[in-house]
This record gives C-alpha cells, structure tokens and sequence, in this order.
C-alpha cells in the first residue's frame, strides 16, 4: 500500500458470520474501534465497509489479508492486493 493511500475493504456478513484479519505489518491503521492487525475482526451480520490505511510515517507498506465466510470480501481482498502491487 502506498505512503499515504487508503482503501475501503467491503465486507458481507448477510449470509453468516465474516471474519477477517490483517496481518504481517506494523503500520497498518484500521479505522474500526476495538480491531487490531494481527487479531480476528468478526462481523455478525449485515454489509460493512472498513477503511484501512498506510499509517508509516513514509514509505509503502505490505501485509496479509485472510478471511472466512465473507462472498463481497473476495473481490475487495484482490483490489486491495492490486493496489498493493501497483505502490511498488
């Protein structure tokens, strides 16, 4: 991710219970009270939208997304892999 980006990462829990974590960086900011990098975020029900941003004071980050049970956070998990790419 670039020095200074952000994305939105679009979440579907309408189906059952979503899980998502981020991991492999220090500097990753989630906008999202309570959720840590490197610690599973669950969502219960309903569509969310979560920012997540580049929080290092200069330069690009990486990191690793996992999730279960989310169809929408496929999709969001690819562009944000794209964008990361796309910083380097």
């Amino acid at each position: 991710m670039a020095a200074g980006s952000k994305c939105i990462v679009n979440i579907d829990a309408t189906a059952g219970i979503a899980r998502v974590i981020f991991s492999s960086t220090l500097y990753l900011g989630i906008e999202m009270e309570g959720a840590r990098v490197d610690e599973v975020i669950n969502f219960e029900s309903g569509k969310t939208e979560l920012e997540i941003y580049n929080a290092a004071e200069s330069g690009p980050i990486t990191f690793g997304i996992s999730f279960s049970g989310a169809s929408e956070l496929l999709a969001s998990a690819i562009s944000v892999a794209a964008l990361t790419m796309l910083a380097f």
